[in-house]
C-alpha cells in the first residue's frame, strides 16, 4: 500500500523515524542497522516501506533499500516470526549477515539475536534457505555492488555501500 516515502527527517528516536512527506508526518519503525545509516534530522531521505495492518494498529516499517524490505517480508512469512521479531533480527545483524548465517546454517549466530531460541533459529534456517533459492538473484547482490547516490554527497553525489556515506539514498 505505501511502498516508498521520500521526505525530510523531522525526528530520529530509535527505532522510530518521523518522516515528513507533502506535509504529512509518517512514523516509520526501522531496524537499527538501517536507522544509523540515515542522514541527520532536517535532511532528505528515501525509505522503502512495508505497511502492516493489525486489529489494534497500523504500522509502517522502513528500510534503506528494497533488498532489506524483501528480506523483512520473507521473515514475517516464517511461522512464529512477526514484524516485531523480524525487526529485532534485522537490528541485530545486517541483511547480508543474516543471509550468510542462513546459508552456512550458523544456528549459533542466530541464537545470539534477541527473541531467537534454538528452535526458531533452526526453523529460520530451514524455511529461509528454501526461499533464498528462489529470490537469490533479486534479493542480494554483494554489498560492494550496491551504489548509493546522494544529492549532497562527496564524489559527485555518489558513495559506495558500506563506505560510511550517510547521505540520502536517492539512487535506490
Amino acid at each position: 500500500m505505501i511502498g516508498r516515502l521520500r521526505g525530510i527527517i523531522l525526528e530520529k528516536q530509535p527505532p522510530l523515524v518521523l518522516l515528513e512527506t507533502a506535509g504529512v508526518g509518517y512514523e516509520v519503525h526501522m531496524p537499527m542497522t538501517c536507522f544509523y545509516e540515515l542522514p541527520e534530522a532536517g535532511q532528505e531521505a528515501i525509505v522503502f516501506t512495508h505497511f502492516v495492518v493489525r486489529e489494534d494498529a497500523q504500522l509502517l516499517y522502513g528500510f534503506n533499500n528494497k533488498q532489506e524490505r524483501t528480506l523483512f517480508k520473507e521473515l514475517i512469512k516464517t511461522n512464529g516470526v512477526g514484524p516485531k521479531l523480524a525487526l529485532a533480527i534485522l537490528s541485530g545483524m545486517s541483511a547480508q549477515q543474516f543471509v550468510n548465517a542462513v546459508e552456512r546454517e550458523e544456528v549459533a549466530s542466530l541464537v545470539k539475536l534477541p527473541g531467537i531460541g534454538k528452535k526458531t533459529a533452526e526453523r529460520l534456517i530451514v524455511e529461509m534457505k528454501d526461499r533464498f533459492k528462489g529470490l537469490h538473484g533479486d534479493l542480494f547482490t554483494p554489498a560492494a555492488d550496491l551504489v548509493l547516490t546522494s544529492p549532497a554527497g562527496p564524489n559527485g553525489g555518489r558513495c559506495r555501500a558500506g563506505s560510511g556515506c550517510r547521505a540520502g539514498r536517492a539512487g535506490l
